[in-house]
């Protein structure tokens, strides 16, 4: 894997991440308003697998297609949300008070995110002159 292609993919995956992370623009809208309800429910189910996907595109060696790096990239977040269902607390006086907050609207922004990247991986990304 030429040096270029790992920067590009490092720059893109891990300043995603930083970006969904740290930078909240939530803070910037009113609370309730109809964006900060997008930011806060699917902004972050859209940018982080999308940011996954190109992570795994560095093990390129061990993942070699696309179909391989999206199955994982999909599959991971969606058995976390399936997860949710499960997900329970037990506090105060022994009252059992749930914690996981499933939407399965956030499979349907995985899948979205996912893709974005291989239309973005195989469409942009290819025509660059160090990606093979």
């Amino acid at each position: 894997m030429k040096f270029q292609k790992i920067i590009l993919l490092l720059l893109v995956s891990l300043g995603l991440l930083w970006f969904s992370e740290q930078f909240s623009p939530a803070s910037l809208f009113e609370p309730q308003s109809t964006a900060w309800i997008l930011w806060v429910s699917f902004a972050k189910d859209l940018i982080q697998p999308f940011a996954f996907y190109f992570f795994l595109c560095l093990g390129q060696k061990w993942l070699p297609t696309w179909r391989s790096r999206a199955l994982i990239a999909f599959g991971l977040p969606t058995l976390l949300e399936l997860g949710q269902i499960f997900y329970r607390i037990l506090v105060y006086q022994d009252q059992l008070v749930y914690m996981g907050n499933f939407d399965p609207l956030d499979i349907l922004v995985y899948a979205l995110g996912v893709a974005l990247a291989v239309l973005v991986e195989r469409k942009l990304f290819a025509k660059l002159s160090f990606w093979e």
